[in-house]
C-alpha cells in the first residue's frame, strides 16, 4: 500500500518589517536626518560582519533605536561597504531599516513617507523578507 503524505503549509511571517532606502549619503548623515525628521534616537551599534571563513570579512554599520516602552526596536543597516554588499541581490539599496515589534501598516507607511520627505533620500520601499528564498545576514532581535 502506498504511503500518503500530508504537508501542512503555513505562510511564513517575518519577525520584523523591512524598508529599503536609497541614499548616496554617508550612514551618519542619514541617521542624523532620520533622527531629526522622525524623532528617532538611532545611535551607533555593533557592526554586522559577513563573509565566509575563506573570504575577507565584510563589516556593515548599524545604528539602533529602542523606544521607551521597549515595544519597538529599529535598526538602520548599511548595505554597502568598500568591498561588497550585505545583500548582493539588492545592490540598488543603500540602507535597510529593520523594524521589530508589532507595527501596523499605517504606522509603517508613515515612517516610509517621513523617510521619503528627507532631501538626501532618493527612494524608500517596503521589502517582504518572508518572500525571499535565500537567508539574509540581517540581525535578529
Amino acid at each position: 500500500m502506498k504511503k500518503k503524505v500530508h504537508k501542512l503549509l503555513i505562510a511564513g511571517s517575518s519577525p520584523f518589517k523591512l524598508l529599503g532606502i536609497s541614499s548616496h549619503e554617508n550612514d551618519y548623515r542619514l541617521t542624523w536626518a532620520a533622527n531629526s525628521k522622525l524623532g528617532l534616537r538611532l545611535i551607533r551599534s555593533e557592526n554586522i560582519t559577513a563573509g565566509s571563513d575563506d573570504t575577507e570579512k565584510l563589516e556593515f554599520s548599524v545604528f539602533q533605536s529602542i523606544d521607551k516602552d521597549k515595544s519597538h526596536k529599529i535598526n538602520l543597516i548599511s548595505n554597502r561597504c568598500p568591498n561588497g554588499f550585505l545583500i548582493r541581490e539588492m545592490k540598488n539599496i543603500d540602507f535597510f531599516m529593520q523594524i521589530f515589534g508589532d507595527i501596523s501598516q499605517p504606522d509603517l507607511n508613515e515612517i516610509a513617507s517621513g523617510l521619503k520627505s528627507i532631501d538626501i533620500v532618493s527612494a524608500v520601499f517596503e521589502i517582504m523578507p518572508e518572500n525571499r528564498k535565500k537567508r539574509w545576514n540581517l540581525p535578529s532581535e
